[in-house]
């Protein structure tokens, strides 16, 4: 289950991406850290974020240094400091509170190198703009962990006492907690009493510095229990030689201690160094060891398999194949490891999901017509994709990339060239439906729809599990898009205002016209049919009023594809989980449902899409998968109209092939991958609402004020003569706000002082509690 630890590291990691509208990645995430609380992390969150820099003393080691020398970092001026290319670089600025920086003409000398880089990069700060404390962290809704706590000394400095074990409590456990009553300084004082196996690994990863913080009491019983329980002296016997006997199990206490630090290796980011120096050279001893205990060993065999991985390409398919499955026999059992939870197990992990690659491709997808190649697709073939982008995403590393790149585009690259030729024949016969077919049915209020630009089906089919595990109800449905699958295209074909817009010329941009005024349909022209025709367009963080009916837009998917190619493997996960944050704020704003939709799927090709010849003369414009033909002009690639001008010819290349070299990514063309994309209707789950409680009711005249608490999001409160009865309702049931209040007025002033009932509704408008009270009283 999630820890603080990791949701700390995906809020770190994701800062770089709050900004949805900049075309140009951020340079750098600024985090400032005024009352120097995180620091004591520094040395976990190095293991777990290499792209971490760190104000302070010269230490290349640790990559920390003084301002110039982090301005010369981030130039890639300093050999001794690498920074991942795949990652936004992290400064972290001790003793530096935000508003210091800011105020550039008074920044300290010291700070002043980096006073520039806060209009190039982005803060890591609360929504309110403020530096994040630990307690902010714990408390807040947005962006943290929205933990009930006691907000009295004891407590905050309880927290500050247990943050090293803190971070490693899972989630889950402790909103559970918090749900009962809030947590308070007794609940994180537990986490740090007396325990002998943390004390004996925590000096095992720091001997020095143990000591140092340490009470000589403390010292002495661990020396104490050394002898008695694990049979050896610290003192005498010192922390390599304890390693290895922690590391060769030597008894059931050894065991035990091996077992707690399997558990949470991360609260010991020393200990893995020790282990690798303990191990046994030769002899009894070395036979004895478990080989998964040393480091050394695990590292070897990600040598191993990644070598193989490369030799993949030297067999033929079906070999390479069964290869797969045979390595992943071999290797499989690594991902459950220590190694594997502090990310050492990349390849081991790229197995996992090359293994669905391997299984899922042996048998191609066939279909008579192109309705039973979509629906093999959309039945089990997405799942050749999703296992592909897992593949990518678990490796991170140029060497790691490269090689299970290579094996991937071995044994998917013919299987999706295959599947894209067989779609662009039946093709032939049955083209796809243009603008007879309804792609997006009405829009009742009470909805918003989220539009999410470049939702493959199968990132869709991940997005659905994510929302499912969080208790949401949700429909899934699949369409085929508007031709060419190009955001200017296909974005306003699934819009509301569909009917209000029409083709002359494509020109350069595949852009449709307004109907009434024939011009072209720019943001601010789709802004102003959405208002008129009745929805509210919301910003990325508005959520309107649920009453009505909504236009919202969240994520650069395409964008990031488009920039980052096969990297975007490793960005899905992230811009799900802002898209799933997205959708609840929307819910829990008061929408009764939020339907996503999207433009356009793409093709991912390992090693690139392979380069298709087409004269720039035959093209009035021509993108990497789709090019418009000139009027006369005879090619020799499929070709369809334009999905909002029929008389504009538009071709594509064959099979998965572009125009344009040197892609990754691309859309545009005729694949059931760029052609075929989700839909998503989401509800709150049938139980949504069920704790939620009336907790007060004042009249004042005809205007009833109601406070309501628990979990009432999506919940609603009426005044009905019938409790079960909409139709007997006084004042029509109205939504809870945010903050648990709704009121509610009786228009009809002859009903003061008569008997009716005050009814608190869930999504689904199932009563959940009932209260008799007179009108007005």
């Amino acid at each position: 289950m999630p820890t603080v630890l990791d949701t700390l590291l995906v809020s770190i990691r994701s800062a770089a991406d709050s900004n949805h509208d900049d075309a140009v990645a951020p340079a750098v995430v600024l985090w400032t850290d005024d009352r120097r609380e995180f620091g004591r992390l520094l040395p976990r969150l190095r293991l777990a974020l290499p792209q971490l820099l760190t104000l302070g003393p010269h230490d290349p080691s640790t990559r920390t240094g003084p301002a110039i020398w982090l301005r010369c970092v981030l130039a890639g001026k300093v050999g001794e400091v690498s920074l991942p290319a795949d990652a936004v670089p992290i400064i972290y600025l001790a003793g530096v509170n935000r508003s210091t920086l800011r105020a550039t003409d008074e920044c300290p000398p010291e700070l002043s190198p980096l006073a520039e880089l806060q209009y190039r990069g982005v803060f890591w700060s609360q929504n309110n703009g403020k530096d994040w404390t630990v307690s902010a962290f714990l408390q807040a809704e947005k962006g943290g962990l929205n933990l009930r706590i006691a907000r009295d000394s004891a407590t905050l400095e309880a927290i500050h006492r247990a943050f090293d074990k803190l971070v490693d409590e899972p989630i889950a456990d402790l909103l559970e907690k918090s749900k009962l009553r809030p947590l308070d300084s007794h609940d994180f004082d537990k986490l740090i009493v007396d325990d002998p196996v943390d004390d004996l690994l925590t000096w095992l990863s720091d001997p020095q510095g143990s000591r140092q913080r340490w009470e000589l009491g403390r010292w002495e019983a661990l020396c104490s229990r050394g002898k008695t329980e694990y049979g050896f002296d610290p003192l005498k016997h010192g922390e390599l030689e304890s390693a290895e006997r922690l590391g060769r199990h030597a008894k059931p206490a050894w065991k035990a201690a091996w077992n707690r630090f399997t558990k949470a290796p991360g609260r010991y980011p020393g200990l893995v160094a020790l282990l690798k120096r303990a191990k046994p050279k030769s002899g009894d001893l070395l036979e004895k060891c478990a080989v998964e205990s040393w480091p050394q060993d695990n590292e070897a065999e990600e040598a191993k398999l990644r070598q193989a991985l490369n030799d993949l390409t030297k067999l033929p398919v079906p070999a390479a194949r069964k290869r797969v499955l045979e390595l992943d026999q071999e290797h499989g059992m690594r991902r459950d490891w220590v190694w594997a939870k502090l990310g050492k197990t990349p390849l081991a992990h790229a197995l996992d999901a090359m293994n669905t690659l391997a299984t899922e491709t042996a048998i191609p997808l066939t279909g008579a017509t192109i309705d039973d190649v979509i629906q093999s697709y959309t039945t089990a073939g997405w799942a050749v994709d999703a296992a592909v982008l897992d593949a990518l995403a678990a490796v991170s590393s140029q060497d790691d990339r490269a090689a299970v790149s290579r094996a991937i585009g071995h044994i998917y690259n013919p299987w999706l060239r295959d599947l894209a030729e067989q779609f662009q024949e039946r093709f032939k016969t049955k083209p796809l439906p243009g603008r007879e077919v309804t792609r997006l049915q009405e829009a009742h209020p009470g909805t918003v729809i989220l539009f999410a630009d470049g939702l493959r089906f199968d990132v869709g089919q991940k997005l659905k599990a994510l929302l499912e595990a969080k208790g949401l109800t949700v429909q899934l449905r699949h369409h085929t898009v508007a031709l060419p699958s190009v955001t200017p295209t296909s974005k306003p074909a699934i819009s509301p205002v569909v009917r209000q817009l029409a083709g002359l010329t494509a020109g350069e941009e595949f852009r449709p016209s307004v109907a009434a005024n024939q011009k072209d349909l720019t943001i601010e022209r789709f802004r102003k049919l959405l208002d008129e025709s009745g929805f509210q367009v919301l910003t990325d963080t508005e959520t309107g009023e649920p009453e009505g009916r909504a236009w919202a837009e969240y994520g650069d998917l395409d964008q990031t594809g488009h920039r980052e190619g096969l990297l975007l493997a490793r960005r899905i996960r992230e811009l799900l989980a802002g898209l799933v944050e997205r959708i609840e704020s929307l819910l829990a704003a008061g929408w009764q449902e939020v339907r996503v939709v999207t433009d356009h799927g793409w093709l991912l090709v390992p090693g690139g899409l392979p380069k298709a010849d087409l004269p720039k003369y035959l093209v009035e414009t021509r993108w990497g998968r789709c090019a418009v033909v000139k009027p006369h002009a005879t090619v020799d690639y499929p070709s369809f109209p334009w999905f909002w001008a029929e008389d504009v010819r538009v071709a594509c290349p064959y099979g998965i092939d572009c125009f344009v070299a040197g892609k990754e990514y691309s859309h545009g063309g005729l694949s059931v991958q760029e052609c075929v994309v989700p839909q998503l209707t989401i509800r709150r789950g049938a139980k949504a609402g069920r704790s939620a409680k009336i907790t007060r009711v004042r009249w004042g005249g005809l205007r009833c004020r109601v406070t309501v608490q628990g979990e009432f999001a999506g919940c609603l409160v009426d005044l009905r003569d019938k409790p079960a009865d909409p139709s007997s309702s006084l004042s029509g049931a109205k939504p809870v706000g945010k903050d648990g209040t709704v009121a509610l007025f009786v228009a009809d002033d002859s009903r003061e002082g008569t008997a009716t009932n005050l009814v608190l509704l869930d999504v689904s408008g199932t009563v959940l509690e009932k209260m008799p009270l007179n009108v007005g009283e």
